[in-house]
């Protein structure tokens, strides 16, 4: 198996910041004083708190898992605890769920900011030094060199990731959310395995193998919906990949280009329309829900669709406990046996959402930039990973295991809402995630195991033809939303006709110039400008 070097890079990046957790956390969870550890620089290392106490004001979004059980993070066991280890005491500011992106706009319409934002900030309209340049945020170049030893170290040990950080203008802006382990691919399409079983059918890989084993679904287990998706999931990198295109933007020998205006796409769409005509697709793809999706995934209606090992496979399989009733992963596919697939969907290391930044209405950064770099110490982050120990978790010949208050909730909450009641390791947020600590005791099931090693090997092939978090200037950025609403508005009613057969495929070349009439080579070159700008930086 070929693995990625994200374990790699948490094993050396765990080594180095070790020797430098007391930066502020001098105090384990009974408050009494550890000794202090020499810094990366060999200076001696910073109070564990600051001289006084100090209190900030956090604005940031409440996962729903999290909203379920908590009004506020300060009700959190990890924020207790950080402030007791820290000094430091938080505000926090939530938008209401599923608004965050309109409160964010209005926060910043207001100019009442608070000290510390936690977003993503490479959406922000005209990127990140546009956020800078608005005074929304600061730029943290000389705080993070000078008072961030966890994250500098880290940072140095991987200077792909600092490019990924830093704008084109050579400014840093957030302390972000950063993968590791072997879990940056948590998704991908899955399959009723005990049909297969029953069929004597192989796990299928080349589209071929998918057209046979959903045919073979649809006559002899009598699935309605062979195949179910619902229509935002194709815009996630899934059957596309394997005619050699993305699903959207993507590099090849640095070179941009966009999936939907590909020759190759024409051959993806003749594929979707034939199995829409030949009831191997989901006839209500396009108006499907989450709700209505989830229940064809266990009712026998399906028998294939995407989904995350978490949410999906691991909420499936729970659910048909002790019944005929068992899924697999299957590899991404390809169009001929042996080929490798380089389109597919997964995080990148730098996640972009859960990023804290610190704003100009902040009187005391350098606190907060001692107190978002404890997350990058060993000790901070098997404090957000798994909190207090004795409470959430138990250390075991060096490996920390969670309670019973985790794996086996008294509340019956499922692990995934206990992570995110008590803990901040469910979604990404600042500091380390995906430790395969977490993830080997998250999945529990043995095919959710199967579904990383799957669904993450060939991760490396990535590097080939994403386009990593390239940035395009205040008017580049407003020129490209322009074009591309339109043209996203256009390519999903075609992508729509064609499939479902409106409109016939014989006709694929009038969308092509309809797309170029609509200036899809000016976003093209639009983004070419930015990937050839972030390969300099």
């Amino acid at each position: 198996m070929k693995l990625h070097n994200r374990y790699k890079k948490w094993i050396s990046a765990s080594a180095a910041v070790a020797v430098s957790a007391g930066l502020l956390a001098g105090c384990g969870s009974d408050d009494k004083a550890a000794a202090p550890s020499a810094s990366p620089d060999g200076s001696a290392p910073a109070s564990s708190k600051p001289a006084e106490p100090i209190s900030l004001s956090y604005w940031v979004g409440l996962q729903p898992n999290t909203a379920r059980s908590l009004k506020d993070y300060n009700e959190s066991l990890f924020y207790q605890e950080l402030e007791k280890r820290t000094g430091v005491k938080v505000s926090f500011q939530h938008p209401a769920v599923g608004t965050e992106k309109e409160q964010f706009n209005l926060l910043i319409a207001s100019g009442k900011l608070p000290d510390v934002i936690e977003y993503n900030f490479t959406t922000y309209s005209g990127g990140p030094e546009k956020a800078i340049s608005d005074k929304v945020i600061i730029p943290l170049n000389d705080l993070i060199d000078k008072h961030a030893p966890n994250l500098k170290k880290y940072l140095e040990q991987n200077p792909d990731l600092k490019k990924e950080l830093t704008t084109d203008e050579g400014n840093m802006y957030v302390f972000p959310a950063l993968g590791v382990g072997n879990t940056d691919v948590t998704s991908g399409l899955m399959i009723r395995k005990d049909w297969l079983d029953e069929l004597g059918l192989a796990v299928p890989e080349t589209i071929d193998e998918w057209t046979n084993v959903l045919r073979q679904f649809k006559e002899k287990k009598g699935a309605a919906t062979p195949l179910t998706f619902a229509l935002t999931e194709f815009n996630s990198d899934r059957f596309n990949g394997a005619y050699g295109i993305g699903a959207g933007f993507y590099q090849e020998n640095g070179k941009v280009k966009y999936g939907p205006y590909e020759p190759a796409y024409k051959d993806y769409l003749a594929l979707l329309h034939s199995w829409y005509k030949e009831g191997l697709l989901d006839p209500d793809f396009a108006t499907q829900d989450a709700k209505s999706k989830n229940a064809k995934a266990t009712n026998g209606s399906a028998g294939a669709f995407p989904g995350f090992i978490g949410s999906s496979m691991g909420v499936y399989l729970d659910s048909m406990k002790g019944k005929s009733y068992d899924l697999a992963a299957t590899q991404h596919p390809v169009l001929k046996k042996g080929e490798e697939p380089r389109f597919f969907t997964a995080a990148t290391q730098y996640r972009g959402d859960g990023s804290a930044a610190i704003t100009p209405a902040n009187k005391h950064p350098v606190e907060t930039v001692k107190w978002l770099d404890y997350l990058y110490s060993d000790e901070g982050n098997l404090l957000k990973s798994f909190g207090v120990e004795g409470t959430t978790y138990k250390m075991e010949n060096g490996y920390p295991k969670y309670t019973d208050l985790i794996v086996n909730n008294p509340e019956k909450l499922s692990i995934g809402d206990a992570m995110a009641k008590y803990l901040r390791v469910a979604a990404p947020a600042p500091g380390f995630v995906g430790d395969d600590r977490y993830t080997e005791q998250y999945y529990s099931f043995q095919q959710q195991k199967d579904a990383v090693v799957i669904y993450n090997k060939y991760f490396d092939n990535l590097a080939e033809t994403r386009l990593g978090r390239i940035t395009e200037t205040p008017d580049e950025g407003q020129e490209l939303s322009s074009i591309m609403a339109e043209i996203n508005t256009y390519r999903q009613e075609m992508f729509l006709k064609f499939i479902m057969g409106g409109e016939s495929l014989n006709n694929f070349d009038k969308y092509i110039q309809q797309l170029k009439n609509m200036k899809v080579e000016r976003a093209i070159s639009i983004k070419q400008a930015a990937l050839e700008r972030y390969n300099k930086r």
